[in-house]
């Protein structure tokens, strides 16, 4: 990546420059008349509603008609902050190039820095937590180490929907496959947070449990997503970018950790496959009348329904 300054060093006061690797839509850098840097979208026509409800801590959000266009401007107001300002900018140009409509492009923009608003006011600020560092590794090894070789490296991540809230991790043409880890030291347990976790019309469906031990001479998060961004060397600009927003709104987010990364070893890896028989609570198990339900397997008692992890590849 280059310097997080990059876009703005060698700009005066009150100057902008247009984003070069945008030409569908008006998107500048600039930097205001105090020396702050900002990124600056300029829409084709007026917004619908000029509402923002969109703040962050350090970061103007301007949004306003001027001109019969609509404008949507983001000002840092510190440099010490600049490095993860800099990753907003890059998230927010990757989403405008998804898309050649106007009104789409900006509908888009504005759910990102939504999503941006939601991730920088959790608790949590110093970074992505140890339980959450466990299951991006679990979900990045099994991409890496099955998806990536069954199905190719852009569907791999097309197919990773764990990021985007849904009810499973991966979603592929002939399966559904959630990813659970625990720590060894700890026992086989899958820690389930939902009636509809376990459950699909769709079918087959599979359990993959990691067992991990937290060690110095391990891989981590980083050192993953590294290996896949070099995997993907050869990939297009949307598939990179759409790895790297997954990686964002997974909570993993560079610029914010403070404290060095856990490592991992990878002690055992099974699959399950999620029968009717299988031990599960499921909308089809309970009373409608019950909203929220989270239960522990122990994955130790249900070895009669583990298979190979290939077989999720081949029909069940």
């Amino acid at each position: 990546m280059i310097d997080n300054a990059a876009p703005w060093t060698d700009m005066g006061e009150s100057s902008s420059r247009r984003v070069d690797t945008i030409t569908e839509h008006d998107v500048y850098w600039v930097v205001d008349n105090y020396g702050s840097y900002g990124l600056f979208l300029q829409a084709k026509n007026e917004f619908v509603a000029e509402d923002n409800t969109i703040s962050f801590s350090g970061i103007d959000v301007i949004k306003r008609n001027l001109n019969g266009r609509g404008e949507l401007i983001l000002l840092l107001n510190n440099k010490d902050d600049c490095p993860i300002f800099y990753k907003i900018c890059e998230d927010l140009i990757a989403t405008i190039h998804r898309y050649d409509s106007d009104a789409i492009m900006v509908n888009a923009v504005e759910a990102r820095l939504q999503r941006w608003q939601e991730l920088l006011k959790k608790e949590n600020k110093r970074g992505i937590s140890l339980e959450l560092q466990m299951g991006l590794f679990s979900e990045l090894s099994f991409l890496k180490d099955h998806l990536y070789p069954e199905i190719g490296l852009v569907q791999a991540i097309t197919s990773w929907v764990g990021p985007d809230n849904d009810k499973q991790d991966f979603l592929i043409d002939d399966a559904i496959i959630e990813i659970k880890s625990h720590r060894t030291s700890k026992g086989e347990i899958a820690s389930i947070s939902s009636a509809a976790q376990l459950h699909s019309e769709k079918e087959p469906l599979f359990l993959v449990s990691y067992g991990l031990t937290r060690s110095e001479n391990g891989e981590s998060i980083e050192s993953l997503a590294d290996e896949i961004r070099s995997l993907m060397s050869s990939c297009s600009e949307v598939s990179r970018e759409m790895f790297e927003t997954k990686l964002i709104d997974y909570g993993y987010i560079p610029e914010l950790e403070t404290q060095p990364l856990a490592c991992f070893i990878l002690d055992s890896e099974k699959t399950f496959f999620v029968s009717d028989e299988f031990p599960t609570i499921t909308p089809l198990k309970i009373m409608s009348q019950i909203t929220t339900v989270k239960y522990v397997i122990d994955l130790a008692s249900c070895t009669e329904f583990e298979v190979p992890t290939n077989s999720i590849f081949q029909g069940g």
